[in-house]
């Protein structure tokens, strides 16, 4: 039956056909049929897959909101999962010395026994790594960057998320009294360059936040001039939504494209997703060119360790390889956090 609504849009993407089928009666039957590999997939498929992953993008307590689980938890949880590392992002603070300490109490319930741990890389001896760094919510602060760096586990810098003028340019706020990241020339603000010199110096990685393709284009054209290794924190999330041709674009230019469990696996935070989305992303831009990570920690999510569990099955079960997760997961993390210098 036609539908003159069918193609109206919901977001930047969805559609309201789209929606309606992902909620048909005999959705999950069509996804089967469209899908036969999902009925090979079973609970432990992922675990080799786990051994020696990074999941760099994660939310634990303690914050500014309650989170499902506090650092020490998430830590010990990965550790068990045979993973490699972990990191943990604050919107508005530093996480570099909280990192080390979870690191350093991981490590010695390991080598106490009263934690396995079964990664099984090479680097083993190196111990379960842990990172932080800084969120600049409060802004762009090259002092607070400089001053972070001397922490031992400062990998990460993060640009604005809910302060960002970019993200509320998109979302239709006022928006020049965000904490700005390029300006009205299109070039990267002083403050904001001065930042990514200091990441290019010292090997430290940075997640663009929450912003639109205005601000993303000029920061990651600087980030190549210079030599900084940068994500696009889940650039399928609604509230900093990009479109693949814009992430292809930028991911030319060398950022890395951030694929995440948010939006995948829809919840009461977003529960109107196309979890293909993510799946058609990697297609399009290509596995070495995305990383993996949860950006879960949420109250109404799953724990991390088992979003990231799903999120593996589902890949599998939708046509994503083995190898081109691991390269995702593994290697392309590793290299975004300076891990393999």
């Amino acid at each position: 039956m036609c539908d003159e609504h069918a193609d109206v849009l919901v977001g930047r993407i969805l559609t309201v056909g789209r929606i309606r089928q992902l909620n048909a009666k005999d959705y999950f039957y069509q996804m089967l049929k469209d899908n036969p590999q999902l009925t090979a997939i079973y609970p432990g498929i992922e675990n080799e897959l786990l051994n020696g992953a990074i999941d760099h993008h994660i939310h634990a307590s303690p914050d500014f909101v309650h989170r499902s689980q506090d650092m020490f938890e998430v830590g010990i949880e990965a550790a068990k999962a045979g993973m490699r590392g972990v990191g943990f992002k604050d919107h508005f603070h530093l996480t570099a010395n909280a990192a080390y300490l979870v690191e350093k109490h991981v490590n010695m319930l390991i080598q106490r026994g009263e934690v396995e741990w079964p990664y099984k890389g090479p680097d083993r001896e190196k111990g379960f790594r842990v990172i932080g760094g800084i969120g600049t919510c409060h802004g762009v602060n090259p002092e607070a960057v400089r001053q972070g760096i001397k922490y031992p586990n400062f990998k990460m810098v993060w640009c604005p998320t809910f302060t960002s003028a970019g993200y509320l340019r998109g979302a239709g706020k006022e928006w020049r009294n965000g904490v700005r990241l390029v300006g009205d020339d299109g070039q990267v603000l002083p403050n904001v360059r001065e930042v990514m010199e200091l990441c290019a110096e010292h090997r430290i990685a940075m997640g663009f936040g929450h912003t639109d393709f205005i601000e993303l284009k000029p920061l990651a054209t600087l980030a190549r001039k210079l030599g900084v290794r940068a994500i696009l924190d889940h650039p399928l999330l609604e509230l900093n939504k990009l479109l693949i041709d814009e992430m292809k674009e930028l991911a030319d230019l060398g950022v890395y494209v951030g694929v995440y469990c948010q939006p995948m696996i829809p919840s009461i935070y977003q529960p109107v997703a196309d979890p293909f989305e993510t799946v058609e992303t990697i297609k399009a831009v290509g596995a070495e060119r995305c990383i993996i990570a949860s950006d879960f920690g949420q109250v109404l999510h799953l724990d991390t360790v088992d979003g990231i569990r799903i999120m593996i099955r589902a890949l599998l079960g939708f046509g994503i390889s083995k190898t081109e997760i691991e390269i995702m997961i593994k290697r392309n993390p590793a290299r975004l956090l300076h891990l393999e210098d």
